[in-house]
């Protein structure tokens, strides 16, 4: 499960769903996002509703609502969204060795297939003989931000906009906002990579948190606190 990646660039790493063991694609941000926005909520207990609002039967003293505050009561929930950007004279700069007539359409491509079920051998299309298969599984999409954040996503949608083209019409110039949802226990328990991934970003945050109140605790505080 032990994998060393160098880098200075937010990525992902995507796995084949199948076998995790070695990653299959790396997807390197040309420019990393000057924004990363998180949300991070737990889900109702059973009776308060998912969709509660917070705060919503705490009137009924000792109900679903009150049980939902607690942290073992409900999921921890996490999703996020960042903008990608694209540029073909960047990438020029850089010295790629890819095509450029095909503008910036072979870095977008790449993305939106994530969003797509891996296609094996066996499920590539036929003369329409045999029968209907189940669709397959979407791949395993690790974002890496950082040296302490490696986290496991579902990518649940993505926002393109193509702003400038070539004599072709391939896109030169391109944004993506893609939002993604943090992979949570139920996942874990049937993925090493998963897991891993997951513990490996928890051990850090507690790291970072116990560095910052290890540093507070030593300032003290003039408050008088109840007993």
């Amino acid at each position: 499960m032990t994998e060393t990646v160098n880098f200075t660039q937010g990525a992902f790493a995507v796995y084949d769903p199948e076998d995790t063991s070695v990653m299959a694609r790396f997807i390197p941000f040309r420019f990393n996002p000057e924004t990363l926005t998180r949300q991070l909520a737990l889900e109702q207990a059973e009776g308060g509703g998912a969709g509660a609002a917070p705060g919503a039967n705490a009137a009924g003293g000792g109900g679903a609502g009150e049980r939902g505050a607690d942290a073992s009561s409900g999921a921890l929930k996490e999703s996020f969204s960042v903008l990608l950007r694209f540029d073909l004279a960047q990438r020029e700069e850089a010295r790629s060795s890819l095509p450029v007539e095909y503008g910036v359409l072979p870095e977008i491509s790449a993305l939106e297939d994530l969003l797509h079920p891996v296609e094996s051998e066996t499920e590539a299309p036929s003369d329409g003989t045999e029968p209907v298969r189940a669709r397959g599984r979407r791949p395993l999409v690790l974002f890496v931000w950082g040296e302490r954040r490696v986290v496991p996503v579902k990518i649940t949608g993505m926002a393109i906009a193509e702003t400038v083209f070539n004599g072709k019409l391939y896109p030169i110039r391109a944004e993506i906002e893609v939002g993604v949802e943090v992979l949570g226990e139920a996942e874990a328990r049937d993925n090493a990579r998963v897991r891993a991934s997951l513990e490996f970003t928890a051990a850090n945050r507690r790291r970072m948190a116990r560095l910052y109140l290890d540093t507070t605790a030593d300032q003290g505080t003039t408050i008088n606190l109840p007993q």
